[in-house]
């Protein structure tokens, strides 16, 4: 199957579309049209939007046509939510009238073997002829906050423009990155879900954001390719100028096999892939979590950051573990310059407390102002390049309440604000009953206003190391 050439204006056309048409759009719920038509007007598309089935009259108060030539125009983007055998006539519709992309959102393709293998060369076939770019099939298809096109589902995704850019061939998987960034202040340039990549693959969407002013970072998440040359190429042009993170899944046997039956695509060995990537100058991560844990440390602290760690918190134990998980993943946690050691001494002075690096500040929360004196001398410490406090807020809201939190977290956003070091805190609650959620709704809270305050924020030391020792990477 020979894809169509890569051209920058054709896949723009598709992605900030000016105009969109949704067939195979139902008021019946569950059905893949309903879902995407009901994300789609609710998110708001800055253009015109239309809705076409022959069996409907109206959906959610918008009028709905029988077919593609019934349109008072030609859409510039159609989405399919139609099943894969009936694309075809739907397909040959668009090649005649002339539109610019077509996302098909169908599984039931190259996916399933040799029957879907020869559906999915015809729709190539169609969409050659008539001049249209394809995305998927088998894909959830694009998130634009600049267009307010919609993912399948994503209507409650975010409408500020960002500088990021997400590929994934997984639909699943672009929908629960986009969601999570949300909550994390990450917005996107864009998010391209392309299953199968029948027409637009990685290697094409790469290019794509390599040439986007709007986008300083790509990320993705990759099942297999299958042209490895083209795709190292890209990757390497791309990292050449942006920052590129890749979770790349399939490295194993029982992996590989999934990924076939997932989109069909030719995963690869553990081994090729993970030199592939090291060569190309790419972050690898594995997971959601850790895909949402790099990124954050990208917007917030950039490339190579730095690797001596500042570790503090309430407690030697905690102090002693960071210490261990940062040498395993290649961090540094230097003893504290001299000056900065006897001014601590000074100021922690109470029974409990440990000076040194780690930290041990005696207990989770302890009096504001030596609170602050001492996280202001530990950022201000020469030694170190990054600040890193552990707070289980269970125990410290026993000794201070939300308002001694606030407090808390106030100083360490005053800390890197007046210090200019990064500063990030692990934040989390060891009290997990169904008792306890007004924990759960008390974390967001505080991790909403670090994040506004432009201090990081981790649920866990490990994924903490893990993120800063990726970001070094």
């Amino acid at each position: 199957m020979v894809a169509l050439r890569f051209d920058y204006e054709e896949i723009d056309a598709v992605i900030n579309a000016r105009s969109l048409a949704i067939v195979g759009a139902s008021a019946k719920p569950v059905k893949f049209g309903s879902l995407f038509t009901m994300s789609q007007l609710t998110y708001g598309f800055s253009g015109p939007v239309y809705l076409v089935n022959p069996g409907e009259d109206e959906i959610m108060g918008q009028k709905v046509y029988p077919d593609l030539a019934s349109l008072p125009e030609v859409p510039e983007l159609v989405y399919l939510t139609i099943p894969a055998h009936r694309s075809m006539d739907i397909l040959r519709e668009c090649a005649g009238l002339g539109v610019k992309g077509v996302i098909i959102m169908a599984s039931g393709f190259r996916e399933i073997g040799e029957g879907g293998e020869a559906l999915e060369k015809e729709a190539l076939e169609i969409a050659r002829r008539g001049g249209f770019r394809i995305v998927g099939p088998n894909c959830f298809g694009i998130y634009n906050p600049r267009n307010r096109l919609a993912l399948l589902p994503g209507y409650d995704f975010s409408y500020t423009p960002g500088d990021v850019a997400f590929i994934s061939q997984s639909g699943g998987f672009s929908v629960h990155v986009g969601r999570q960034c949300k909550s994390l202040g990450i917005d996107f340039s864009a998010i391209v879900s392309f299953g199968n990549g029948a027409d637009l693959d990685e290697t094409d969407l790469i290019r794509y954001f390599t040439a986007d002013p709007q986008t300083t970072c790509i990320a993705g998440y990759l099942e297999g390719t299958a042209d490895g040359r083209q795709l190292m190429q890209a990757l390497r042009e791309a990292a050449a100028c942006k920052t590129v993170v890749l979770w790349k899944v399939g490295k194993s046997e029982s992996s590989a096999r999934a990924v076939v039956s997932h989109t069909g695509s030719l995963a690869g060995s553990a081994e090729i892939w993970e030199g592939l990537l090291r060569q190309c100058g790419v972050i690898e991560v594995s997971g959601v979590d850790e895909m949402c844990d790099v990124l954050l440390t990208l917007k917030h602290l950039g490339r190579s950051p730095g690797r001596r760690l500042m570790l503090s918190g309430g407690g030697g134990g905690l102090g002693t573990y960071a210490a261990d998980l940062a040498d395993e993943a290649g961090l540094e946690v230097p003893p504290l310059a001299g000056e900065s050691f006897s001014r601590l001494r000074e100021i922690l002075n109470a029974p409990g407390a440990a000076v040194g690096n780690p930290l041990d500040i005696g207990a989770p929360l302890i009096h504001l102002p030596v609170f602050e004196a001492a996280m202001r001398e530990a950022a201000a410490n020469a030694s170190t390049d990054i600040l890193v406090f552990d707070i289980a807020l269970n125990f410290a809201f026993g000794l201070g309440g939300e308002e001694g939190l606030n407090a808390a977290m106030d100083v360490l956003i005053a800390a890197r604000r007046d210090y200019g070091k990064p500063v990030a805190v692990v934040l989390y609650s060891r009290a997990l009953g169904g008792e306890d959620i007004a924990f759960e709704e008390m974390q967001r809270r505080l991790q909403d206003r670090l994040l506004a305050g432009g201090v990081l924020v981790y649920p866990s030391m490990p994924r903490a190391i893990r993120a800063l020792s990726l970001a070094n990477s």
